[in-house]
């Protein structure tokens, strides 16, 4: 911001001389077609110049100056004011920050849309006023209606059109550099009630330039010397023809120049925008995400640029999220559902379930700093989660000190009773590593339960429209559970149930407990602790 507001002195004198040298543009055309186009104009300019016209002229000529230049002065006052104060957009209250965008957006169109306006008061002023007072005041022969039309026509149409044409695409392209002092988010697109010059009316606009201004050249000057022929003598006749040849010749010429200096312009200001999306695109394929393209217009391709922007935001908080989720599962396991080939509305699967308990966790609460909890625990949760994740396990949820996990679901495994299993003797020795950590430390060391059971779940996503989680429910679940909770009775630390320990196919070491009664369930359950 501190560059735009140290050249705003030079932006201004830019766009100035921008717009001069559009008008310049047009009074060489204007020269150019009243002297080879249509020289009749006024029997009182002769060759020399009136005096009364010269002051008409100086006095027509000043007035359309202060007129057009009060109006821009004070249109732009607001934009003048914010430059000069050196302040952010952002500072301002919504409603001056809306206005203040919605005449940044005009800026070009009004200066463009002035210039016209000046032509078209010189129209009015040299070619309708001028003729009636210079019959009325000074006794100069009367001018028809035929010449005042021809003679509006070159000033207005001619100037004022190339002019207007020539300063907006000029000065848009310099202006283009401010705007993101007005739009650092961008979203310019956005903004209503602003003039947009679409890519398919600057191209149309473009064409009509090029092609219907010189054909309306061509037919006046046709017109002229047809007029001139009928009351013309035979070498006077040949001249005209030979003089409405070279025209021809200038005005094809002078419009093929004017075809390629302005199709040049269009060309930039649709390619340049184009080519930074394609190289922002390129980026983005190769992984880079830190991709912001700046937003220069409100039309189609402005717009597209917005569209960009708004999807490398989408982008990145869907990496966020599976960032977040590969926290707690494995990469295959996270891909698998995020790219939606995992039905998640409810479906029965056979999956085994780990369950795991920290053990005297209350006590070990009330005799510790809560921040020394926090701490604790999160290194706990954090080597527990690695150990489930590794092994292609999905953390349903941490309840207070408890881990539910399941192996098989949603992606399904032919072997997710030895994944459990494995994960299991896996969080064994990472809890062993973190206690000779905690020892150091003078911290009692932490000692857990772990429940497995393998059986039929139903899983889904499950619980409100404000909240939901991909859950699974069923008897067992339940029993996973509540094996879990048997650990502290046979005081070990891993515990498998019969369905589990026929389905492993690896070698572990394990040792057959006893049948127990199990809450909730009419049969005794098989028990078997796991050694290694």
């Amino acid at each position: 911001m501190c560059l735009f507001f140290k050249g705003k002195i030079f932006m201004r004198l830019k766009l100035s001389l921008l717009s001069a040298a559009g008008n310049i543009i047009g009074a060489l055309l204007v020269f150019l077609y009243f002297s080879y186009i249509n020289p009749t104009t006024y029997q009182y300019m002769g060759d020399e110049l009136s005096f009364h016209y010269i002051i008409y002229f100086i006095i027509g000529t000043g007035l359309i100056f202060l007129v057009v230049m009060l109006a821009v002065h004070r249109w732009t006052r607001p934009l003048n004011q914010f430059t000069e104060h050196n302040i952010s957009i952002d500072d301002l209250d919504a409603y001056e920050a809306e206005q203040l965008r919605r005449k940044a957006l005009q800026m070009v169109p009004m200066t463009a849309a002035a210039s016209l306006f000046g032509w078209l008061m010189a129209g009015f002023i040299f070619g309708m006023f001028m003729p009636i007072i210079m019959t009325a005041f000074f006794g100069f022969p009367e001018t028809s209606l035929t010449e005042s039309t021809l003679t509006f026509f070159g000033i207005s149409c001619i100037g004022g059109s190339i002019t207007a044409l020539v300063t907006y695409l000029s000065c848009e392209s310099v202006w283009r550099k401010a705007l993101p002092q007005f739009f650092p988010g961008g979203n310019l697109s956005r903004v209503r009630g602003t003039f947009r010059l679409k890519v398919k009316n600057r191209l149309v606009v473009v064409f009509l330039m090029v092609s219907l201004i010189p054909l309306m050249i061509l037919g006046v000057s046709a017109y002229t010397k047809a007029s001139a022929l009928l009351t013309a003598d035979m070498e006077t006749g040949k001249l005209i023809i030979s003089t409405l040849l070279i025209q021809i010749v200038f005005i094809t010429s002078t419009g093929a120049l004017s075809a390629l200096f302005l199709s040049l312009i269009v060309s930039n200001s649709v390619s340049d925008p184009i080519q930074k999306m394609e190289k922002a695109m390129l980026k983005v394929a190769g992984g880079n995400l830190d991709v912001h393209i700046e937003v220069v217009s409100n039309d189609e391709i402005g717009t597209l640029g917005e569209g960009f922007n708004d999807m490398i935001k989408s982008l990145k908080a869907s990496e966020a999220i599976k960032e977040s989720f590969g926290k707690y599962i494995s990469e295959e396991v996270r891909d698998e559902i995020l790219s939606g080939r995992v039905p998640l509305d409810g479906e029965m699967k056979r999956a085994t379930l780990l369950f795991s308990d920290l053990r005297d966790f209350t006590p070990f609460v009330e005799s510790t700093h809560p921040k020394q909890v926090v701490a604790i625990m999160n290194q706990y949760f954090s080597e527990m989660a690695t150990a489930i994740k590794e092994h292609q396990g999905l953390i349903l949820q941490f309840v207070g000190d408890e881990i539910e996990a399941v192996f098989g679901a949603p992606v399904p495994y032919d072997d997710h009773p030895d994944m459990a299993i494995q994960a299991a003797l896996d969080m064994q020795k990472r809890l062993a590593a973190l206690n000779e950590k905690l020892i150091s430390q003078d911290i009692k060391p932490l000692r857990h339960g772990i429940g497995v059971h393998t059986g039929a779940v139903l899983a889904g996503i499950i619980g409100s429209k404000e909240r939901s989680s991909y859950a699974l429910v069923g008897d067992t679940v339940n029993l996973a559970s509540r094996i879990q909770g048997l650990t502290k009775t046979f005081s070990c630390e891993i515990i498998l149930s019969q369905t589990t320990h026929d389905l492993v196919t690896g070698v572990y070491e394990m040792k057959p407990l006893s049948a127990m009664q199990v809450k909730g369930k009419s049969r005794e359950v098989m028990l078997y602790k796991l050694l290694g």
